[in-house]
């Protein structure tokens, strides 16, 4: 009787044993093991060699599992058959498979998936010694499939499927729903063209560079933008950028005679028709906040701002109570409309 319970307990432990571990590691996502990286390196960067090579880790599971399996069941059939007879083989074996079923396959497997990021942790090393101890048959098993089936080049997420994580996790509350639209607004970045979120060229302020620091506040005392295009001759020439701070420095001064050209600063040019994701890598490359966008021809058609593409990120309008307008996009419409009226009348 004692050997009976030592065979049935050895196969329903070892196969629930091994049922968790191809639980939790087929479960394991790739942020649960950035995070145990983190905490516990050496662990992490294990479990993380496990799941790249999955084949060969699920190959040792089974190859372990199938031989407790197996030699479970000789064990079983030989110490039943001696105690109860060959009459009674049938229904030990029927008891014998409900117990496999139920305490080795849907209880360990379900613990596995549900609490793994707890037993992760403890995990790492039983299964580093499955893997060892099984290396010569897994590496066959492997070896045999890579015969029939071949091996998948590596498939990185889509942004399509990091859209829909980000709206599923704020469907379950993981994310809130600016959260989810940020994420989508920001994998976006690489279909927007420029042109779709520029502050056109007719809402543009821009002063000639041999205009001087006396002259602008005399035609404008309250200066409403950070960074103000400057040009030489024709705005389609624009050769700089000056900042409002050294145009406030300068005033304080008294340096009215200076000219623009003295306070400007060099700035970018970026194509109207390139996308937004290109054109926030050349403001981050040159390190500009204002970029001068240009059409094909390269004349001027407008401004590009990083709070511009802060604001498609966001998702929402960024302004300050003295703005000119919240949308200058929204003005050059009504500024277009308003001269077309005109031409009409």
């Amino acid at each position: 009787m004692i050997g009976l319970l030592l065979a049935v307990g050895f196969t329903l432990s070892t196969s629930a044993f091994c049922s968790v571990l191809e639980a939790m590691i087929l479960s394991t996502t790739t942020a649960e093991i950035e995070a145990l990286k983190q905490q516990r390196p050496k662990r992490g960067h294990l479990l993380e060699q496990f799941k790249e090579d999955i084949e060969e880790t699920s190959s040792a599971i089974l190859a372990v599992n199938t031989i407790a399996n197996t030699l479970g069941a000789v064990l079983v059939g030989g110490f039943a058959t001696q105690l109860f007879g060959d009459e009674k083989l049938i229904y030990i074996s029927l008891l014998m498979t409900f117990s496999i079923l139920l305490f080795s396959e849907i209880l360990p497997k379900n613990v596995g998936v549900i609490y793994r990021s707890r037993v992760q942790v403890h995990l790492v090393y039983p299964l580093y010694w499955v893997r060892t101890i099984s290396t010569p048959i897994s590496r066959i098993c492997k070896f045999t499939i890579r015969l029939f089936i071949r091996a998948k080049s590596k498939v990185e997420s889509s942004d399509e499927e990091i859209i829909l994580l980000a709206h599923k996790s704020a469907k379950d509350g993981v994310l809130s729903q600016e959260e989810s639209a940020m994420i989508k607004n920001a994998l976006s970045l690489d279909d927007i063209s420029v042109h779709e979120i520029m502050t056109p060229r007719t809402v543009v302020t821009a002063w000639d560079k041999d205009q001087t620091v006396g002259e602008t506040f005399k035609h404008c005392p309250n200066i409403p933008f950070a960074r103000i295009p400057v040009f030489e001759e024709t705005i389609d020439n624009c050769c700089g950028v000056v900042r409002r701070r050294d145009l406030l420095k300068a005033k304080a001064k008294d340096q009215d005679s200076l000219s623009l050209s003295v306070l400007m600063h060099p700035t970018i040019f970026i194509p109207e028709n390139g996308f937004v994701a290109n054109a926030l890598q050349e403001c981050l490359k040159h390190q500009q906040q204002l970029a001068i966008v240009v059409d094909e021809y390269g004349s001027m058609v407008g401004v590009l701002t990083l709070e511009d593409i802060m604001e498609l990120i966001l998702g929402q309008e960024i302004f300050e109570k003295d703005d000119v307008a919240v949308d200058m996009r929204e003005l050059a419409r009504k500024k277009g409309d308003k001269l077309n009226n005109e031409n009409l009348s």
